[in-house]
């Protein structure tokens, strides 16, 4: 995907960003960034903008890292799901059980 630019405004200060997706991604994300913030500004009570900064990425990576964690978990669930229906679907098969030398059922 090509680099793109958007103008982005996170705790009022705006500024220009180059990235990857259209520049409305871009924007899409820098707002999301800055409604974390202002979130954990109203939370926390912290003002300073690095400080805020800095624990709302915390809170956006506990975030990812919660959400990986929640996806593993579901694939390996969609997995076993996915073996317990190869299983049941093989055992009714009629080819095996012509392979098995049991008469299949027609």
């Amino acid at each position: 995907m090509a680099e793109t630019r958007a103008e982005i405004e996170i705790l009022g200060q705006r500024l220009v960003v180059r990235g990857e997706g259209t520049p409305e991604y871009i924007r899409h994300l820098a707002d999301y960034l800055d409604t974390r913030v202002r979130t954990v500004r109203e939370q926390a009570r912290v003002y300073d903008p690095l400080r805020l900064s800095l624990l709302a990425g915390l809170h956006v990576a506990d975030e990812l890292f919660r959400t990986r964690e929640s996806e593993a978990a579901l694939v390996a669930r969609v997995d076993r799901l996915i073996e317990r229906l190869d299983d049941v679907l093989e055992a009714r098969s009629p080819r095996r059980r012509l392979d098995e030398g049991t008469p299949s059922e027609a």
